[in-house]
């Protein structure tokens, strides 16, 4: 016996209704996060395996980084020593940076790349009015000022830093969180009186990580 034709539009209808609905439930579901999420980091040990870039950037990068994760009093950080011992054993693959962190029970594997680690320095001119009193006597003139020029010096800084945590330990998502850590900066100095004096320009560039930083666990810290 066949169908009526009305019910065959019902159970169409219907289907359609299900496909839909289940489209939706599809689309609606949030995608899988993958920038850090620090809180779940509370209490665990991570072990800083790998700090890729120049020499000078990567000393001073590193030493921000671990103060960072120290002053935060929440996370453990494994010791530099313990690191670089578990790097040394002959039977570690120098390429397995995960098999590392197990090495030394680390709940994460810390990695991170510098950038950009730069300081740029510029000098220029600029003006002023002032008055003179002596061109007022020479002259009697009343209109006494004078436009005088004065060297300008400027630094801009600006600090980024790639981190990467990745979960090793038992029952941790191994999938990897990524972020930037980033900072800029300008400085200026004028010679009004004297000569212009800039900061010193690592030193200058070692407070921009400081505070790149600081802002990475303070914005992903949720």
């Amino acid at each position: 016996m066949s169908l009526r034709p009305s019910w065959k539009r019902r159970i169409s209808l219907a289907a359609l209704a299900f496909f839909l609905a289940a489209g939706t439930a599809g689309c609606s579901s949030s995608p899988k996060r993958t920038t850090p999420e620090l809180s779940k980091l509370e209490g665990k040990k991570i072990a800083l395996v790998d700090l890729e870039g120049e020499p000078t950037a990567r000393k001073i990068v590193e030493v921000a980084l671990v103060n960072q994760l120290v002053q935060r009093g929440t996370f453990f950080l494994v010791p530099k020593e313990e690191v670089e011992a578990a790097r040394a054993e002959a039977s570690h693959d120098p390429t397995d940076w995960k098999g590392l962190a197990r090495r030394v029970n680390a709940d994460f594997a810390l990695r991170a790349k510098v950038l950009t680690f730069e300081a740029k320095t510029r000098e220029g001119y600029s003006s002023e009015e002032v008055e003179d009193s002596q061109l007022e006597a020479e002259r009697g003139e009343k209109d006494n000022k004078l436009v005088r020029l004065y060297k300008v010096k400027a630094m801009t800084g600006n600090v980024r830093v790639q981190l990467e945590f990745s979960g090793v330990g038992k029952d941790i998502d191994p999938d990897p969180r990524t972020g930037v850590a980033e900072e800029s900066h300008e400085v200026t100095a004028e010679a009004r009186t004297g000569a212009a004096h800039l900061p010193p320009k690592l030193r200058f560039l070692e407070n921009l990580a400081n505070d790149a930083f600081r802002k990475f666990f303070d914005q992903y810290n949720d």
